[in-house]
């Protein structure tokens, strides 16, 4: 877990991978601390990176859990 700073109170996020049923999701926190690095593997495809505000990361994850993915 790390923390990071939206402008407005602190946050936690989590950089590590999500995956379920062949479809991996990797986060990584940025060195900034509000922006987030996304990869996201699919069957073996690599889609390509993406950089999302710290808050957008948190939601995905967040839908992530709730669609039944599991963290490492």
């Amino acid at each position: 877990m790390c923390g990071g700073y939206t402008g407005e109170h602190e946050v936690d996020s989590y950089s590590g991978t999500y995956t379920y049923e062949g479809h991996d999701i990797n986060f990584t926190v940025m060195e900034n601390g509000m922006t987030m690095e996304i990869q996201e593997t699919k069957d073996g495809k690599v889609m390509p990176k993406k950089v999302v505000d710290i808050v957008e990361a948190i939601d995905y994850q967040d839908q992530l859990i709730d669609w039944g993915y599991v963290s490492f």
